[in-house]
């Protein structure tokens, strides 16, 4: 049997990454377009403030689908106020029982650990949504989004992808992307028009 991973420690780090990208968005940026095509850069930062509560719910025992995909932001600080949240939404899950636990992620039931996996590939899909439309560094520690992608390589069947599911078709990645950009192409991103 294969072990559940642990995924606390890469979250908290893909968190920290999410937030230095988001507190560098100046409100200027707000409605340009993202690789997410349902969101402009607002709503991305407010789609990226639900998942802590999304987190905790998950380590509650509660559906996180039943919450809202978009939460209240600070305007002013939204970075900070984003990595408040997920540093006390990850403060849930120190009973290691968790991650072997039987809990609700976003896509079903699923053991703990594979869901804050499944929480790892999304924060670093959708921070590197973020970064190629604010003009920053879109790559991540490539360590950590390798993990990120092993999640996504088991995890994401046809059925989540295509219209109306939650990823895009899978799309070939330039021959000189990073990591992220090849775990973003994975999940059915491509760059917003004009970049």
């Amino acid at each position: 049997m294969t072990p559940i991973p642990d995924f606390r420690a890469d979250l908290a780090a893909a968190h920290r990454w999410v937030a230095g990208l988001m507190e560098a968005v100046r409100p200027a940026q707000w409605p340009d377009p993202t690789p997410c095509t349902e969101f402009d850069v607002r709503a991305l930062l407010e789609h990226l403030s639900c998942h802590p509560a999304k987190i905790a719910a998950t380590a509650a025992g509660a559906d996180p689908r039943q919450l809202p995909a978009r939460a209240d932001i600070d305007e002013n600080r939204p970075g900070e106020d984003y990595l408040k949240r997920a540093t006390a939404a990850l403060a849930e899950w120190a009973d290691d029982s968790l991650l072997t636990r039987s809990v609700l992620a976003p896509w079903g039931p699923a053991p703990g650990g594979l869901a804050l996996g499944g929480y790892l590939m999304e924060t670093f899909a959708h921070g590197w949504d973020l970064a190629v439309s604010t003009g920053q560094d879109a790559e991540a520690d490539p360590a950590l989004v390798a993990k990120a992608q092993a999640v996504a390589d088991r995890a994401l069947t046809d059925a989540f992808r295509g219209a109306g599911a939650p990823f895009g078709l899978r799309r070939e990645p330039p021959a000189q992307a990073g990591p992220t950009e090849r775990l973003a192409a994975f999940l059915g991103r491509s760059l917003p028009p004009g970049r």
